[in-house]
């Protein structure tokens, strides 16, 4: 089965710069860190991509709106990693089935939860094994892309 969407949470994943993030002062811009341009570039292929967060809100420093077909933020869904219920949520609002879509969260557990699901995850460490397992998956040079 071909996946067709990406799932992804923020903090510590869209907000992580790699090998550039010493350099980057308090408050910058998280738009340029290369797995948000990753998500840019997968979504201009027709990867359908939402973000999935705990968060009490969602990110001011990305534009969720040109960014993400949907956006799950915990405080306005009520569900929270790693419950079933918020992957469930999440896979709803895409329209897609769980053995399509891709999930890169930096913490194990909640990867764990969506794997469980039929989700194929992805443990954000660092930006390029993310970038690297992307690119596998979606079949693309998604890390030349995004550097």
């Amino acid at each position: 089965m071909t996946l067709s969407a990406l799932v992804v949470d923020f903090g510590g994943v869209l907000d992580d710069f790699g090998e550039l993030s010493s350099g980057r002062a308090a408050g910058s811009d998280a738009e340029t860190a290369p797995v948000v341009r990753a998500v840019e570039w997968l979504r201009d292929r027709d990867v359908t991509v939402a973000l999935l967060s705990n968060g009490d809100s969602r990110p001011t420093t990305i534009d969720c709106d040109r960014l993400f077909d949907v956006v799950a933020v915990s405080a306005e869904t009520g569900f929270r990693k790693p419950a079933a219920a918020s992957f469930r949520h999440v896979l709803g609002q895409l329209g897609v089935s769980a053995e399509r879509c891709v999930i890169v969260d930096d913490e194990a557990r909640n990867v764990a939860a969506a794997v469980e699901m039929g989700m194929v995850g992805i443990v954000h460490s660092d930006v390029e094994s993310t970038l690297h397992e992307l690119s596998v998956l979606f079949e693309s040079e998604l890390s030349e892309q995004s550097r």
